[in-house]
């Protein structure tokens, strides 16, 4: 009997033993499964635009801002548009310079062929005419002057015209390339800012998805380690048996050191005795004959 209650005594120590050592082990993951849990929550609130600094906000502002240096580039454009017409209202300008100078060299050359006809006329008035003469010769030398300077504003305004006209060309096609830029940087931006809404969209719902598999991980495991409180209950039946173990072979054996009496063991009032000291709805469930006692998650008592 002392053989059998240290049998008894073994499988209870072994089995405490690896029961509380998986318990442990099973409270770590338990811990670092809430970690995880945590880590999932802090992870989706940055990615939904819950933290303060989460990707959709930093999203949103990135777009606001973007949006902003956008409207800026176009409000430059529109400002060099308004430049470039006031360029192009100078071509009006020019012809009516040229067309100016053009009226100064034909008044010139009026004025010159009245003032030859002028001299022509005083040299045949003579000496009579000859205070005329000057007169006409002074008008022409001045229509000469005026047709020169004619033809130098009419030269000057086709520099001026030209000058205009390249300025607006070079002016007209940079402002179709920089409309051109400005739109092709504003679908790269919209596409860009797409790809990363989507990009995070799907992280956050990963991110969701694990902290709902943590979550139900971690509920599993409270459960196991509910479960594994058996190994008191278990603990507690085995102590019992070897104590009761003990105390019989106690009782034997100083009932074996009175040779003259013969060894008497009431089995009534020992199982009597057994039951007044159980702990355990189990053991009394056994004591009475329902070896098929089982016990469910519900009905778990902690010691």
């Amino acid at each position: 009997m002392p053989i059998w209650a240290k049998h008894v005594e073994s499988s209870r120590q072994q089995t405490e033993d690896a029961i509380v050592s998986l318990a442990n082990r099973f409270t770590g993951i338990s811990t670092r499964l809430q970690d995880t849990v945590q880590a999932s929550q802090q992870a989706a609130g940055e990615l939904d635009g819950q933290a303060a600094d989460g990707a959709l906000k930093v999203l949103a502002r990135s777009d606001s801002e973007l949006s902003q240096v956008i409207d800026s580039l176009k409000a430059a454009q529109s400002s060099r548009d308004q430049t470039l017409s006031q360029v192009r209202s100078l071509t009006a300008y020019t012809g009516e310079l040229r067309s100016m100078a053009a009226d100064v060299a034909a008044i010139a050359a009026q004025t010159n062929l009245l003032a030859l006809n002028a001299a022509i006329e005083a040299a045949r008035a003579g000496e009579a005419g000859r205070g005329f003469a000057v007169v006409a010769d002074a008008v022409r030398s001045l229509s000469s002057k005026s047709s020169e300077t004619g033809q130098q504003m009419s030269a000057k305004v086709d520099i001026i015209n030209n000058a205009i006209t390249q300025l607006v060309q070079a002016a007209s096609s940079s402002a179709d390339q920089d409309s051109h830029s400005v739109a092709a940087s504003e679908q790269s931006i919209q596409q860009v800012l797409e790809r990363f809404q989507n990009i995070t969209g799907r992280l956050a719902d990963s991110a969701d998805l694990l902290k709902q598999e943590s979550y139900g991980i971690r509920d599993e495991m409270t459960d196991v380690l509910v479960n594994l409180q058996f190994q008191d209950r278990v603990s507690q039946i085995l102590s019992h048996v070897r104590d009761n173990m003990h105390a019989l072979h106690e009782h034997l054996l100083q009932a074996s050191q009175s040779p003259d009496q013969p060894v008497n063991v009431d089995a009534r009032q020992w199982l009597a005795r057994m039951e007044a000291t159980y702990a355990t709805d189990e053991q009394r469930r056994t004591h009475h004959g329902d070896a098929a006692a089982q016990q469910t998650s519900q009905d778990i008592t902690f010691f």
